[in-house]
């Protein structure tokens, strides 16, 4: 296994799909009750994973979803599916323990996520990330941008940041930046589509799991 000489004084860690274990949650509270209401047939949560990208609209439009039918319109449904439901998606079993003892090593972590502000600062209050994150940026949907808003705040040099994600987003708003990506497939993408982007993103780091990114920290 490679590891990394002079590891990164900042890691930028994504929530949903990275530290949230919410993958195959939002697929049966959102993704099945949206083409169950629309009286569609419903891709398979591989074929989800495979497809589904940042502008999540254009998978379901691509699968028959109305056009005049908004990202609002879908929310509401997904969002009665999540209060159907009852309680939140639980964290990896080793995100926590994970972005802890990045802090223990002296890192700086940060925390950017597409996921509404209100519902992510609630989110990792309650999962015990809030001593070890910060800052805490929600609603994001320029990732590149926040990367470096990020690292100004921190003084952090491209080479010594890496991002900590689950879609090819992450890693390819990493490569914009400088950053070093770390993507975890056991989110919303599949280890294929991310595996895709070797060559691409020269730097690409595909982990199996949070605990692996440890072994490449010094």
């Amino acid at each position: 296994m490679a590891y990394i000489g002079q590891g990164p004084s900042l890691v930028i860690w994504d929530w949903n799909g990275t530290l949230q274990d919410d993958a195959a949650y939002v697929y049966e509270c959102g993704v099945q009750r949206i083409f169950k209401t629309y009286g569609l047939p419903c891709p398979t949560i591989d074929e989800y994973k495979d497809e589904v990208k940042a502008d999540f609209m254009l998978f379901y439009h691509g699968h028959g979803i109305p056009p005049e039918v908004t990202a609002e319109d879908l929310n509401k449904i997904m969002y009665a599916g999540f209060k159907e439901k009852g309680s939140p998606a639980p964290v990896f079993p080793d995100a926590l323990e994970a972005v802890a003892q990045t802090r223990r090593l002296g890192y700086l972590c940060a925390l950017v996520s597409g996921y509404s502000s209100s519902k992510l600062v609630e989110a990792v209050r309650r999962n015990g990330f809030e001593r070890h994150l910060s800052p805490v940026i929600g609603d994001v949907r320029d990732k590149p941008a926040a990367f470096r808003e990020v690292m100004a705040k921190h003084g952090a040099a491209p080479e010594l940041t890496f991002v900590v994600g689950d879609t090819t987003e992450d890693a390819e708003a990493a490569r914009e930046v400088g950053a070093t990506p770390f993507i975890c497939p056991r989110g919303f993408h599949t280890r294929h589509k991310i595996e895709s982007l070797y060559g691409a993103v020269p730097r690409l780091i595909v982990i199996a799991t949070l605990r692996e990114l440890l072994c490449y920290l010094p």
